[in-house]
């Protein structure tokens, strides 16, 4: 074997032009964790350099104001409305009519909607949702502009899908207007304004002149005219709590803290019941006094601590601790009832 061959075998001996060639070939070897530095060093690769770390930084700050300010103008473009701009009648099956109104497929500020017995018609409110009138509905449009849009509802039944701040849309019944905090519910009266709120997402405030009642997701509150609105209740609450809720609410007056009624309500209740004692106590401080107070102690344990004396007081925020233990988003947080600004999907039964 030739002096070359000992060397490129088993490296004995020299030979200077083989190590003149290692010398050379040496940047290109294989390294099991990447290129070597005399690699990167002459042809210019790879590892993030200072340079650009700062153009794909730029790069994506730039992108992220421009979402956002596509955003801004979307959502700016969704809450503005022209002053008294008519309101578009998306469908319409079997009868439906307009009354006051120049225009079908229109409906204008003081124009009236009227469906009959399998009349149902959908309309665009603004550019903020959707309303579905039921059958042998009357429905009025009675002021229409950026941040306010209200609705009458004579009679019959609607269903309302909004994604908006706060008390832009709302439902006027005799003595009650609904006011929307970003959801979708269901209203349903007789000619005389009596009938009843459910919401399906998000929250409604129901305001009826003399106080505010606050119902959410899962929940129903009955409406009186003259009256106002009764307690909310959960849609699964039992038979022997809405008695009872009932039988509360027909006082009108003060009620007994140890009374028979708030007794039964008590021994019927469940934690999802926690809305109405908590709107009871709002209502009648004095039950603070009795054993719905401890009740609401035990439904909420994980709240901090609520004042007895404070309730009965009357301090202002003493229960807001239970108010936000509750199970629901909180009512001002619209932009989480995000879905609530897609396109809906199947149609309104009436």
């Amino acid at each position: 074997m030739s002096g070359h061959d000992d060397y490129l075998w088993t490296k004995a001996g020299r030979d200077r032009e083989i190590e003149r060639l290692e010398r050379l070939l040496a940047p290109y070897a294989h390294r099991p964790h990447g290129l070597s530095p005399a690699w990167r060093a002459d042809r210019g690769s790879p590892g993030p350099r200072p340079a650009r770390r700062a153009r794909t930084t730029l790069a994506l700050a730039a992108t992220l104001a421009v979402c956002a300010l596509a955003v801004t103008l979307l959502l700016q473009h969704r809450l503005a409305w022209p002053d008294g701009e008519a309101w578009q009648v998306l469908t319409t099956t079997g009868e439906v009519r307009w009354q006051d109104g120049p225009t079908p497929g229109r409906l204008a500020p003081g124009g009236e909607i009227v469906t009959g017995e399998q009349g149902r018609a959908r309309l665009r409110v603004a550019r903020i949702g959707e309303l579905w009138l039921g059958v042998d509905s009357r429905l009025r449009l009675e002021e229409t502009r950026s941040g306010r849009h209200r609705v009458r509802l004579l009679q019959g039944r609607l269903r309302a899908r909004v994604w908006a701040p706060p008390l832009h849309f709302g439902v006027r019944l005799p003595g009650v207007e609904a006011l929307d905090l970003g959801c979708e519910f269901v209203v349903e009266s007789d000619a005389a304004g009596n009938g009843a709120l459910t919401v399906l997402s998000g929250w409604v405030l129901v305001d009826a002149g003399s106080g505010e009642v606050l119902v959410p997701r899962g929940a129903t509150v009955p409406l009186r005219r003259g009256a106002g609105a009764g307690t909310p209740r959960d849609l699964g609450a039992s038979a022997a709590f809405v008695a009872a809720l009932q039988a509360i609410d027909a006082r009108g007056g003060r009620v007994p803290p140890a009374g028979e009624q708030v007794r039964r309500l008590i021994a019927a209740s469940r934690p999802q019941d926690a809305i109405s004692l908590l709107t009871l106590l709002q209502r009648h401080p004095e039950l603070a006094q009795g054993p719905l107070y401890d009740r609401l102690v035990q439904l909420l344990p994980d709240a901090p601590p609520v004042a007895r004396e404070a309730i009965v007081r009357r301090t202002p925020a003493a229960v807001d601790p239970w108010w936000d233990a509750l199970p629901y988003p909180r009512a001002k947080r619209w932009w989480l009832q995000w879905p609530d600004a897609l396109p809906a999907t199947g149609t309104e039964s009436g």
